[in-house]
């Protein structure tokens, strides 16, 4: 049986966190800060949704969201603004990480329910 995972929760407060974190960390370049804004609400909303619905491709989706966040500052110019690229980079990794992770688990346990 597929479950909810620990990763998720974990995603829901790195989303809440790049909602909040233009209006934190001051940010002066728009870019990042709708970059920041926009990728939080989706993340929050494939992880709570993966709370109820617990399937891969919400994982798939916050894993693109993770890669995008990550090289956002390069995609949209703003690598010169050092906390919003910090922010971007750290907040990016972790969310692909825990994504990725989160898949494994998922694929390990549909191979061991015979799934």
């Amino acid at each position: 049986m597929i479950r909810a995972h620990w990763q998720d929760r974990i995603e829901v407060a790195l989303g809440l966190w790049l909602v909040a974190s233009p209006f934190v960390l001051g940010m002066r370049h728009q870019g990042a800060a709708w970059a920041a804004m926009l990728a939080g609400v989706a993340v929050v909303t494939l992880a709570v949704d993966a709370f109820y619905y617990p399937e891969i491709v919400e994982e798939w989706g916050s894993l693109a969201l993770g890669i995008g966040l990550a090289a956002s500052p390069w995609l949209l110019g703003f690598q010169a603004e050092p906390a919003a690229l910090a922010n971007a980079l750290a907040c990016g990794v972790a969310i692909a990480a825990l994504s990725f992770w989160t898949v494994e688990d998922i694929q390990r346990e549909q191979r061991g329910s015979g799934s």
